[in-house]
């Protein structure tokens, strides 16, 4: 499986990261650095791409979410992935409401962005 391929678009106020290949620890590590130095406050990481979770990533990177003073939605995970993130503290699934919602809200706390 290929390694990690990220990549960053601007859609008008909202930063959207796509993610390819496998996500593993180094490619978490990676796109939580860039997130921390994101200018943007709203974020989209879409993970639809992604061939093979392996689960130190995602642990990875929900500590990172726990932590960033950022509005971000997650999309593109599979069941099993949305579970892990919640067993890490972050609701992941993706929100029903409008397309602008982009929080993901930590699951002790339903209105709580992750911070």
């Amino acid at each position: 499986m290929p390694g990690c391929n990220l990549e960053r678009e601007v859609l008008g106020g909202i930063a959207l990261y796509r993610i390819s290949g496998r996500f593993e620890g180094a490619c978490a590590w990676e796109l939580s650095a860039r997130l921390e130095r994101e200018p943007l406050h709203h974020v989209v990481v879409d993970f639809a791409q992604v061939g093979e979770f392996v689960d130190y990533g995602i642990a990875v990177m929900a500590n990172a979410l726990n932590t960033l003073d950022k509005q971000v939605r997650l999309r593109g995970l599979r069941q099993h992935q949305e579970r892990l993130f919640r067993y890490f503290g972050v609701e992941a699934a993706e929100a029903a409401g409008p397309a602008d919602d982009f929080t993901v809200r930590a699951s002790d706390s339903s209105a709580s962005e992750v911070r």
